[in-house]
């Protein structure tokens, strides 16, 4: 029996699958590497960590089944992190994450120079330290050197790639990640280079996400235990993966909630009317796009409720997310009157402001840890509803949300999304979609798939709107926006202090 193996270097974890054909898996590894804050808005990780959880996933998921019978391996990776390595493959500063802000006033600088509707008009993306591009810059003018010895700059799973077969190779997919890359000519805007301080020779080669870039190097395989020359197949960034191991194509909407939460919808072109305050990137599926929003802070609140509010259940041993879920399911609609703003680093799309502070508003000396518990649930669920709207602005027809990440396990948080954003939530059994892409992608690569597109789809559960609970949830998302106007002119203050 064939076998594809896929690695994915989330945000968090490496984690490690082994599928057949049929898209089963066989086999599973997660672990975890650390990120690093060693100032106020910085976040890096040491690509060591990436290249050594993966090989020890892998060896995990060896022990699992076979691995003689693996044909193809596929990546996936966060999207935007970036690090320089020199001549000799030496890794010369930490990578840089994509949740790092230091190079704020590089966005703006770049936003000055180019001008923010020619930077979207170009590269689908508004200015913004989450971008490639500003950490380049901010390179240039605090480490020099660093510029100067790079060979290569690479994103999470090039680097792994860069490890497995010795080729530096890049997809559509990440090159459009970098605010450095024109998505209707699907090429590298040059313009930008000089200004940022690199030249095109320092980005890996371009290669579409189903190609193949090269194959496992001889002492990489015996080091692994599997065989050399297995093929390693491009692969792409982890949401774009994900939206092809969901099916989001058409009406179709992906809701996917993990450490951040991203809305996003496929096209087979750049929309006429695209929404200044949304992004577009290249597809990992040939010559489409995936239009997108970005919530920075929601699972992440979440774990920080479970460590700041739930942590002698989590010391105990317990499951705090299902206590969580429980709690807060016990708390009413609305969440007897908090209202959350999920801005805790900053607002991405669809308010893009990086001065953005989360907010709890309304608290009482009668509420309870489970309000508060759900007041995160429904904030994060008002602020995907902004992102929906913004779709249907532009003309785009949302009739159903599938709801996929570590988000989705919870049925209470489903049912939530369903009542505050009025649509369908679907949530599908398919489990760790970002790898299944690359699986998918892997397989078309090799011959052993004709197509992305999976024709049938199990569904796990159905959430349609309750009627009684979405008419309360209208009036708080209409407190909900009114507090954020409200706060909005103090943000800068606040972070003048925190910084």
């Amino acid at each position: 029996m064939s076998k594809i193996l896929t690695i994915d270097i989330g945000t968090t974890a490496c984690k490690v699958i082994v599928f057949d054909l049929q898209g089963n898996i066989l086999a599973k590894s997660n672990r975890e590497y650390p990120t690093y804050t060693p100032q106020i808005e910085w976040a890096e990780q040491d690509p060591n960590d990436w290249w050594s959880e993966c090989v020890s996933g892998i060896k995990e998921c060896l022990q699992q089944t076979d691995g003689s019978s693996i044909v193809a391996i596929g990546l996936s990776s966060q999207r935007e992190t970036v690090v320089p390595l020199d001549k000799d493959g030496n890794i010369l500063y930490r990578a840089i994450s994509w949740m790092d802000r230091r190079s704020r006033l590089e966005a703006e600088q770049i936003s000055q120079e180019f001008g923010k509707e020619t930077i979207h008009k170009i590269t689908g993306l508004i200015p913004d330290s989450t971008f490639t591009a500003t950490k380049l810059l901010w390179f240039k003018k605090y480490e020099p050197d660093v510029l100067k010895k790079a060979t290569v700059f690479l994103q999470p799973k090039e680097f792994i790639g860069y490890k497995l077969t010795g080729e530096a190779a890049t997809d559509h997919s990440l090159a459009s990640r970098t605010m450095m890359f024109d998505i209707n000519k699907r090429q590298w805007w040059q313009d930008i280079f000089e200004f940022v301080g690199v030249k095109q020779n320092q980005f890996p080669k371009l290669c579409y996400a189903d190609e193949i870039i090269g194959y496992l190097k001889d002492d990489v395989a015996k080091m692994l235990g599997l065989k050399s020359g297995i093929p390693v197949i491009s692969g792409g960034g982890d949401r774009p993966l994900e939206a092809v191991g969901a099916g989001i194509i058409g009406s179709r909407v992906m809701e996917s909630t993990g450490t951040a939460t991203n809305v996003s919808m496929s096209s087979n072109k750049v929309p006429e009317q695209l929404d200044p305050r949304v992004i577009c990137s290249c597809h990992v599926i040939r010559d489409y796009y995936l239009i997108e929003q970005g919530i920075s802070t929601s699972g992440t609140i979440l774990r920080w409720v479970r460590d700041n509010l739930y942590r002698g259940e989590k010391e105990k041993g317990e499951n705090a997310y299902e206590i969580i879920d429980k709690e807060a399911e016990n708390s009413s609609p609305g969440a007897n009157g908090i209202v959350l703003l999920p801005f805790f680093m900053g607002s991405r799309a669809t308010r893009w402001n990086p001065d953005a502070r989360g907010v709890l508003f309304g608290l009482t000396l009668t509420h309870s840890r489970g309000d508060i518990a759900r007041s995160v649930l429904e904030g994060i669920s008002y602020e995907i509803r902004a992102c929906i709207e913004i779709l249907e602005g532009m003309g785009l027809k949302v009739e159903s949300v599938v709801s996929m990440g570590g988000g989705a396990k919870s049925t209470v948080w489903s049912k939530i999304k369903a009542d505050i954003l009025g649509k369908k939530v679907i949530v599908e059994k398919v489990s760790e979609a970002a790898s299944k892409g690359a699986m998918l992608l892997a397989a078309v690569a090799i011959g052993a798939r004709e197509s992305l597109i999976e024709e049938k789809r199990e569904v796990l559960f159905e959430y349609m709107p309750n009627p009684n609970n979405q008419r309360v949830y209208d009036k708080v998302y209409e407190i909900y926006n009114e507090l954020y106007n409200s706060v909005s002119s103090i943000y800068p203050k606040i972070s003048k202090i925190s910084s």
